[in-house]
């Protein structure tokens, strides 16, 4: 995470008047980097995953994060043969509640080169679960693969290196609170 990170979200809530006043302001700077930089991702995601990413999941909560080279596949019926070629395909799946309890982002990833989950943070922020979906950006490793790196409260964080990228958004009757 280079746009929002760990000392951005120490800083915000620190009693360091200077250093929150750092955090209040190198933010507003990085946010200002992070939309240009967006935009200059627009040509290679749909308009639907550019809206997904241009707003994010902040304060959701996650799931389930899932990675295989098989997730693709139903093996819970006996009609489909698998051999060892059908694993070839490695990839990564995180299903995740909104902000406000009302709907559910099943998250695919094709195309994997690289998936990092790091809980429990060996630098952690607060509590001891996994917590909020803090803050999340969208970069570029190459001409074919992007990154998609998410900081959660607690300090822990996702980081995937990817070629394709959907998402599915079901309604869901929940109360945060």
């Amino acid at each position: 995470m280079r746009i929002i990170t760990k000392r951005h979200w120490r800083g915000w809530n620190s009693e360091d008047a200077k250093e929150s006043e750092w955090a209040r302001k190198s933010a507003h700077e990085n946010w200002e980097i992070y939309r240009q930089q967006l935009e200059t991702l627009r040509p290679r995601l749909s308009k639907k995953n550019f809206e997904f990413f241009k707003k994010g999941l902040h304060d959701g909560r996650l799931i389930s994060f899932s990675i295989g080279d098989g997730l693709h596949l139903d093996l819970s019926t006996k009609e489909q043969m698998v051999t060892i070629s059908d694993f070839l395909r490695t990839s990564v799946e995180i299903k995740v509640l909104n902000a406000e309890f009302n709907a559910i982002y099943d998250l695919k990833y094709g195309k994997v080169t690289k998936s990092v989950f790091d809980f429990p943070s060996d630098d952690p922020l607060w509590g001891k679960n996994i917590d909020d979906w803090g803050y999340d950006e969208l970069s570029e490793v190459n001409e074919k693969v992007l990154r998609h790196e998410v900081l959660f409260s607690s300090g822990a964080s996702i980081l995937i290196e990817f070629e394709k990228f959907s998402f599915q958004k079901t309604k869901y009757d929940g109360s945060r609170y």
